[in-house]
């Protein structure tokens, strides 16, 4: 192995070092927010610092950000809150929001895009009480209509929650102005720790609680804030906040020789190039090659990419937002997905295709 290189950033984000160093000094100390003393102070000041920072990030009131373990838990928060109603989902989301509660699912167009007649028809045929869809998406990055259909939900009575994990620190995020009552967020997908995120909530007047305990995140999640991680949450949400500008920019030069590469090969096909998408983020897919053996060989060669599908069992399985979008399962298999981040390079990018190049040649053959 004579390269060590992370393309999987979607997956999640190597830590920069002055975000361990901050959540080393705090991780060193014994820090409560609850507490009255001065280490209870110290522990408050650098929760609310960090509310402050991560509001900024999506434009959001400091207030009504709440703490929590990920966003995993905020969608598990707002799905099982309106679990005895009616839920409509799109088909892309992540298995947090369909597997978290009974859910009616709204289709995408073939381009990945959500339909938004679709959502309307069916806003139209029953009362209901929340509408969840992405902002954008993991696995193909292609970016949601999110303004119009919070539109809609409201037009007909919904809330509107919408997970943003993807799409923090990559596009510009305005809470208030797409409208959005409920909005997940996790501090690994931009350069925070792991196992830390954050429910921000609109002005819709409701307050989902899933934990309940003690008054923690004002009532709304109980259990003793992890201030070490929600620093280091803060200080990412700030240091993505200030790459925001030239992020698109950045990415879109480091993808522009891959693409050309993926184009010229073979039955491959990347996916959402005629949508608008995440500059971070290729999907690409090629039948005739299995996407395991494919992975296992970039592998070896010292290159981490992921096939946009991963479950914790480890197993390859067809991809359910491409079946969404009409591809068949032996094309949902073959899904290769390369997401790059601020640690990333144009040295890293041209090893990839060499490698990938050197190893489908090989499989082919």
């Amino acid at each position: 192995m004579s390269e060590n290189i992370f393309l999987d950033y979607n997956a999640t984000t190597p830590m920069p070092a002055e975000i361990i160093a901050l959540m080393n000094t705090a991780q060193g100390r014994p820090l409560n927010a609850s507490s009255v003393h001065s280490f209870g102070r110290q522990a408050r000041s650098i929760v609310e610092r960090a509310r402050d920072q991560i509001a900024a990030l999506i434009n959001a009131p400091a207030a009504q950000i709440i703490f929590n373990s990920g966003a995993t838990e905020g969608n598990n928060t707002v799905l099982k809150y309106f679990a005895n109603e009616r839920i409509l989902a799109s088909a892309i989301e992540h298995p947090a929001v369909l597997q978290a509660a009974p859910c009616t699912i709204i289709l995408v167009h073939n381009n990945g895009t959500l339909d938004l007649s679709a959502l309307e028809t069916l806003l139209k045929s029953e009362k209901t009480a929340l509408v969840s869809v992405m902002l954008a998406n993991n696995e193909t990055g292609i970016i949601q209509p999110i303004r119009e259909a919070a539109t809609l939900a409201h037009s007909h009575g919904a809330l509107f929650h919408c997970d943003a994990v993807q799409a923090a620190g990559r596009i510009e995020i305005d809470m208030i102005d797409l409208g959005i009552d409920f909005l997940t967020l996790s501090a690994h997908k931009i350069g925070g720790p792991q196992g830390v995120g954050a429910l921000a909530l609109g002005i819709c007047g409701v307050t989902p609680t899933l934990l309940h305990g003690g008054g923690q995140e004002k009532s709304a999640r109980a259990g003793t804030e992890n201030i070490a991680a929600i620093a280091g949450f803060g200080l990412a949400a700030e240091r993505a906040k200030s790459t925001l500008p030239h992020f698109a920019a950045t990415h879109q030069q480091l993808h522009a020789p891959l693409k050309a590469a993926l184009t010229t090969a073979k039955n491959t096909t990347v996916i959402g190039e005629d949508t608008h998408k995440l500059a971070n983020t290729t999907l690409f897919l090629n039948p005739d090659l299995s996407a395991q053996t494919l992975l296992m060989a970039l592998d070896l060669e010292g290159i981490a990419v992921s096939n946009g599908a991963a479950c914790s069992s480890g197993k390859i399985e067809p991809s359910h937002v491409l079946k969404a979008m009409g591809y068949s399962d032996t094309q949902a298999s073959s899904a290769i997905r390369i997401s790059t981040g601020w640690a990333t390079t144009e040295k890293d990018i041209a090893y990839f295709i060499e490698k990938w190049q050197k190893i489908t040649n090989r499989m082919k053959a």
